[in-house]
């Protein structure tokens, strides 16, 4: 018997729920979208993971009644998050229906409409993290509760840490000390270098080390020669940048004399010698 009510459209999620992965949804709320965009991904979520599947073929006329909205205008919204990877258009024939998708890969999304950065910070701060016992990690809708006896407050769970605690890394954290790493080997060329708040550049390196899965001997050996070489010590001046380009500094330390783009690491010094432009900065 259904547990709602749908002519007073009270809902019940024993008569339906949807499953969607809690990262869809935090991105979602960061997303710069317009309420038509966010209510045509609303949509295509009831149509695809409402019925556990991946994909629907789903009609622009379908798309404008369940928004509210008229066909021209869900065309031109729905062709900006295709446009933008949001969702994907997987099939189309003249004649036929067109099949959509939801992206679920976040990464792939147009980075000018979502802060990867700051979605990412959001987990490591526990934003998403809630004070009391929820359902987001349970597997069923339906819990046992146990009653309280009148005049008794029901007890509340309260997470271990505040929000402002789980922000704070000690100076002692390796993550705090490789910040602290790059903003001294930055200041040696650049004396007049802004103060960052060290804080944040410590979670942003707590993100290298433990999302990105690097080492921690490889991060201060990318911090060093970042920092030694004259074209990428201009550009490398912030912890998001090093992260940014971790990869391409790393593959440049590991083959020294490839050098950056354009530039040319080898020259002659005597008959039938070479020089290493990047010697020294490697022992």
């Amino acid at each position: 018997m259904p547990k709602g009510d749908r002519d007073n459209l009270k809902a019940d999620c024993e008569d339906g729920f949807t499953r969607i992965a809690n990262l869809i949804l935090e991105a979602l709320a960061m997303a710069k979208l317009n309420g038509t965009q966010k209510g045509i991904c609303l949509f295509l979520f009831r149509r695809t993971y409402g019925w556990n599947r991946s994909e629907d073929a789903i009609s622009l006329a379908e798309f404008a009644a369940a928004c509210g909205s008229s066909k021209p205008y869900i065309s031109r919204q729905l062709q900006d998050l295709i446009n933008k990877n949001i969702i994907c258009r997987v099939a189309y024939e003249p004649g036929k229906t067109p099949v959509y998708a939801f992206t679920t890969r976040i990464a792939e999304w147009d980075p000018a409409c979502i802060d990867r950065e700051a979605l990412s910070d959001c987990a490591i701060q526990g934003l998403y993290e809630s004070a009391i016992d929820g359902l987001s990690d349970k597997a069923t809708v339906n819990p046992v509760l146990r009653l309280v006896p009148p005049g008794e407050a029901a007890p509340v769970k309260t997470v271990r840490k505040t929000l402002k605690e789980l922000k704070i890394f000690p100076p002692d954290s390796l993550p705090y000390r490789l910040a602290e790493q790059l903003l001294a080997k930055i200041l040696e060329h650049l004396p007049g270098y802004k103060p960052p708040d060290l804080q944040r550049w410590a979670r942003q390196m707590d993100a290298l080390l433990r999302l990105d899965q690097r080492a921690p001997e490889e991060v201060e050996a990318v911090i060093n020669f970042a920092q030694a070489d004259p074209f990428w010590r201009a550009n490398i001046l912030s912890v998001e940048k090093l992260r940014k380009q971790y990869d391409q500094l790393n593959a440049r330390r590991i083959q020294p004399r490839a050098g950056p783009p354009g530039r040319v690491v080898l020259d002659k010094v005597g008959e039938g010698e070479e020089r290493d432009e990047y010697q020294g900065f490697f022992r």
